[in-house]
Order: C-alpha cells, then sequence, then structure tokens
C-alpha cells in the first residue's frame, strides 16, 4: 500500500542554507529563502511556500504535489511528470542534491504552472503569482542636476524600452501593472498603464538618453537628460565633440554569427571602448544609445544634429551570403551606391528604417561631404594597417542613418559576422580594444586636419 509522507516545510527551510539561497516572494508578498545552487532550485521549497501540499510515495520514490484540483508526480532522476493523470515532458530532470529535491527554475515552473501558479525571475530572485495574477512593478526616480534614472523593479521578464516623441514606453509580452507614479522633481509628467505595456511621458525638457536590463534581480534601469535649449548663435565649446552610433538595438540584432555573436551587442562594445579612447584625448563623446534600446535612424542623426556635433561615426558589422567575405570597409553619404555591394549593405542596414525618402545631400551640403570622404579615408586607412584585415576601400551608400546629418558622418563595418574565422577576431576583447584604438586614431587624425571654424552667419 503507497504511504504518503508529509513534507514539513521545517525541513526545507532550515539554517544552514543561506550559504547557498535564493530569496521567493511568495503570493502573499512576504518573502523567504529556500535552498539553491547554481541555476538549481528547491523544487519541494517552493511548492509548499506556494501553500501546495506535498507527500512522498516510498513504493514508487516520487513525489505528488496536490491542490484541491490538481495533481503532479515526478521523480528524482526523470525527466517526466503525471499531471491530473496525463504523461508530460518536462523542460528539465528533477534531481536529488544533498537532500534536497532541484530543478531549473524552467523546470519548477512547469511543475507549478498546472497546480494554478506561476514562477518568475531567475535562480537569485523569484516570485510565486496565482495564474492570472498581473505582476505589480515598482518605479523609483533618482534626479540628480542634468539627469535622471528610472528603476523599475518586479519584472515578470525582460522588456523593450520604445522611444516616443514625449518619452516612451516599457513592452512586455503579458499584462503589467504599476505600483504607483514615479515621483522625481518633475522629470515625469504622466504614465499611462495600457495593458502590456507602461507608457512614462516627460516632462519637458527631459528627453530619453538610454536603457540598461539589470539582473539578479531582473530589473530594467533607464536614463533620462535635460534637454539644453539651442541657442541661436551657438556657444563655443572647449573641446571637439564626436557623436558615436552603436548600430541597431533593442529588437533590431542587426547580424549574428554562427558563433552567437550578434552585431547590436558588438557595436556597443565598440562604441564605449571608442568612447574611453577620444575621451583620454580630451574630445567629448556621445553615444546614440547606451543600452540595448531601439532607436529610430532618424532619432540617431537628431542628436547629433542637436548637439551640433564635429562628426558622426556610426559603428556597424557587415554579413554577406558569401561565407568568405572578410574586411572593414568605410562608408560616407550618396544618393548613389558606388557598387552592388554597397548597395546590398546600404539596403540591409536601411531595413530597421521603413520608407525612407533620401535626399541628394550632395547638392546642400558639398563641404560635408568631401570632409566625410576624408574622414572616411582617414578610418579606413588605418582599419587596414590591423594584421589579418582586408581592404575594401571607402565606399559610398545612401545610408538611412547618414541622411539628414549637417557634419561629416561615416558609417563604418568592422568585419563580417557572417565569417566564422571574423566572428571569432570580433569576438576578442583584445581584437575589439585594437580595433577602438584604431578607430579613434583616425577620428583624431580627422579633427586635428580639420581648417579653423568660421562663425555660421
Amino acid at each position: 500500500m503507497k504511504r504518503l509522507l508529509v513534507l514539513g516545510l521545517s525541513l526545507l527551510l532550515g539554517s544552514g542554507i543561506a550559504a547557498f539561497a535564493v530569496e521567493v516572494t511568495a503570493v502573499s508578498g512576504s518573502k523567504v529563502e529556500i535552498f539553491s545552487r547554481g541555476d538549481l532550485v528547491d523544487v519541494l521549497a517552493l511548492l509548499q511556500v506556494a501553500g501546495v501540499k506535498v507527500g512522498f510515495s516510498a513504493a514508487s520514490g516520487s513525489y505528488v504535489a496536490s491542490t484541491e484540483s490538481h495533481e503532479v508526480h515526478f521523480t528524482p532522476g526523470g525527466s517526466l511528470a503525471v499531471v491530473d493523470g496525463e504523461l508530460v515532458s518536462l523542460p528539465g530532470p528533477v534531481r536529488q542534491l544533498e537532500n534536497h529535491v532541484v530543478a531549473t527554475v524552467e523546470t519548477a515552473a512547469a511543475i507549478l504552472k498546472p497546480l494554478g501558479f506561476r514562477l518568475v525571475g531567475n535562480a537569485r530572485a523569484l516570485s510565486l503569482l496565482v495564474a492570472g495574477q498581473v505582476p505589480v512593478l515598482e518605479a523609483s526616480v533618482l534626479a540628480s542636476g542634468e539627469a535622471a534614472t528610472l528603476l523599475l523593479s518586479g519584472l515578470p521578464e525582460k522588456p523593450r524600452v520604445v522611444p516616443e516623441a514625449d518619452g516612451f514606453r516599457v513592452v512586455f509580452s503579458q499584462p503589467v501593472q504599476l505600483a504607483s507614479s514615479p515621483s522625481g522633481a518633475g522629470v515625469f509628467s504622466g504614465v499611462q498603464v495600457q495593458e502590456k505595456e507602461l507608457r512614462f511621458f516627460l516632462a519637458s525638457p527631459w528627453q530619453l538618453a538610454g536603457s540598461e536590463l539589470l539582473e539578479n534581480p531582473l530589473r530594467l534601469s533607464v536614463r533620462v537628460v535635460r534637454q539644453v535649449a539651442t541657442l541661436a548663435k551657438p556657444q563655443a565649446r572647449t573641446q571637439p565633440l564626436v557623436v558615436l552610433d552603436p548600430g541597431h538595438g533593442g529588437e533590431d540584432e542587426g547580424a549574428k554569427g554562427q558563433g552567437g555573436l550578434v552585431e547590436k551587442n558588438l557595436t556597443l562594445v565598440l562604441s564605449r571602448l571608442l568612447a574611453a579612447q577620444l575621451q583620454k584625448a580630451g574630445v567629448a563623446v556621445r553615444l546614440t544609445r547606451e543600452g540595448d534600446e531601439a532607436m529610430a535612424l532618424a532619432d540617431r542623426v537628431a542628436l547629433a544634429n542637436r548637439l551640433q556635433a564635429d562628426c558622426f561615426v556610426s559603428i556597424h558589422a557587415n554579413a554577406s551570403p558569401a561565407r568568405g567575405a572578410r574586411g572593414a570597409e568605410t562608408y560616407f553619404m550618396s544618393a548613389e551606391a558606388t557598387d552592388a555591394e554597397a548597395a546590398q549593405a546600404a539596403a540591409r542596414e536601411n531595413a530597421a528604417a521603413g520608407d525612407v525618402q533620401l535626399i541628394l545631400w550632395e547638392l546642400a551640403h558639398v563641404a560635408n561631404m568631401e570632409a566625410s570622404s576624408r574622414l572616411a579615408l582617414e578610418l579606413q586607412t588605418r582599419l587596414n594597417r590591423l594584421s589579418g584585415i582586408r581592404d575594401r576601400g571607402v565606399k559610398q551608400a545612401p545610408f538611412a542613418v547618414l541622411t539628414g546629418t549637417t557634419m561629416p558622418a561615416v558609417l563604418v563595418e568592422v568585419g563580417f559576422l557572417s565569417n566564422p574565422e571574423e566572428e571569432v577576431r570580433l569576438s576578442s576583447p583584445a581584437e575589439q580594444e585594437r580595433l577602438a584604438a584604431t578607430l579613434a586614431e583616425g577620428i583624431l587624425a580627422f579633427l586635428r586636419s580639420r581648417p579653423a571654424a568660421t562663425p555660421t552667419p
């Protein structure tokens, strides 16, 4: 005869576990620590925190978790469960570890789901929700001078940040709620909760600067800055200003190599390294995005124009159907592509822009075209000197992100992620540092070669 041994919570949450523990927020809001090790968490403890009755069948060696209407049987060492009499596969195995029954968060969530609970978070911070319960997010604002940071905590998943003309939206794949509207010295003029997204309205003159996802626990940090009004007569700067544009971002990943290197991540790393190099040389730098957020190509250009930057450099990584394609190349704006490959590169990078109305800027900004070609040559010449990089030359193409810039502007493709060898090279931190130093050298050479500025009439 089966004999069920009901397990007490005290057996699972004993002293001495804290060295390997994860904090769990129960449905009631109370917090408790349970055993964890790496990406594994104590399944039995989670079930009992949820208030689920847990028993053990000595005859079959399996555990049974039950509510009034549902029952789940699972066995340590197996990846199968019996849910209300039906055999189902679990995402991974349930294991026995140091007198604890453990599994990954994904597997634990699969056991809890039929019992009416949702498990969100990771192996460092978890939350139990009743199925159908809407996660409630906490928002806080820290304002300091010309900058402020919005911190969203209690996230059930990684959201997207979408810039808007009057603020930004934080988009989820499921409904969410906000505990209270953030307060922060007049930074926000309002907040709207629209089922699966939160829309934040920024008070004038604040504007979105960037966002970043923080782990353990999962949080979203959104940076905003106080916009400085454009003066009729620009104030003289004591140092040159360069705007760096890390290509792609957010849902737009750009190219992706077979080894997993993603263009949007590579371009952000390179831009940060390049910014550091330029700042050491006394150059002011602004990035169009400082985290993994989406940003319209037109907004990137508008930022550079508003700041009246001395030059604009958009950083990308290439891709080609020909796996052997390799090397770096630098582009500057033209309504006509240099060749078929240049046209294909522009079409790929312009995909995120939708219908782009290309303007013949060479007619209105001949001086910028000439300066852009000099900047492109300074960069490409130095990229050619790097060992292992084939010279693909300076090219012209109608890139949307270069359209409308009122300063010298170029787009650099540092290599081909579609080429496995180049992907490995571009994944190397040492190579990334080397590329950043090379690009900095080219930009500094261009800035030193500029003719003396004359006042704008």
